[in-house]
């Protein structure tokens, strides 16, 4: 089946604008990019230009870091066990001495993949903690009559949605990053948005000095397909 692409650049662009004189002052030219798989029951391989990124990454992991001089490239992906049909991701920004991320979901109908193309916060953190974000790629709806409604989430930490969670998330959505203590172990709780119901627990376990961005793909409100992975980015 055909699959259409949508290139969502999450809290990339107005960052990077206010960091513009930064850049110049940093004499290295080198940036970063990793490759987050979203989308159940695939494998992608990655190219940057005619680089060669991974063979191939598997639904719930991230490839390794690779490392690029700073300027735009083009990007491309393909399935593992079609490799001949080259997807165009269009062309990502790597800028001075960043980190990013690129990650591939995919939509409720299972034919439209959307990409979200991402900043990473790995600077330095203070002792005892870890640094954590979500990426909401779940998208979920709920029925009223005859029409359905996007579905928002809540996404608590241990019981705590205000101060260590993240409240209202849609599909596309990405959080900022928090810091919390480790190394410990939570659960990420995924809330009906407004709700006491409960979606869907999953482990968060976290080491110090570590950075993770936690991924939510499939329905929500399908018990079975619905599901939150994390991708340690250090």
């Amino acid at each position: 089946m055909k699959q259409i692409l949508t290139v969502l650049f999450l809290g990339v662009l107005a960052f990077a604008a206010c960091k513009k004189d930064v850049d110049s002052a940093i004499p290295v030219t080198q940036s970063h990019f990793m490759f987050i798989n979203g989308v159940p029951g695939s494998s992608f391989g990655v190219r940057v230009d005619t680089v060669n990124v991974s063979n191939g990454v598997p639904y719930g992991q991230g490839s390794a870091y690779a490392s690029f001089r700073a300027q735009a490239y083009n990007l491309y992906i393909y399935p593992v066990n079609n490799p001949s049909n080259v997807i165009n991701l269009g062309q990502v920004n790597l800028r001075n001495g960043r980190y990013f991320s690129g990650i591939l979901g995919v939509d409720s109908t299972n034919t439209g993949l959307v990409f979200a193309f991402t900043e990473d916060d790995l600077s330095a953190l203070p002792g005892k903690s870890a640094r954590y974000r979500v990426v909401d790629l779940s998208d979920s709806y709920r029925s009223t009559r005859n029409t359905k409604v996007p579905l928002g989430l809540d996404f608590a930490v241990d019981t705590s949605i205000i101060l260590n969670g993240f409240a209202g998330m849609g599909f596309t959505a990405q959080s900022s990053f928090k810091t919390i203590y480790a190394d410990s172990s939570y659960k990420l709780n995924v809330f009906w948005a407004d709700s006491s119901k409960r979606l869907g627990v999953f482990p968060m376990n976290l080491n110090n000095g570590k950075v993770y961005t936690f991924v939510a793909t499939g329905n929500a409100l399908d018990t079975v397909n619905f599901n939150v992975f994390p991708v340690l980015h250090n």
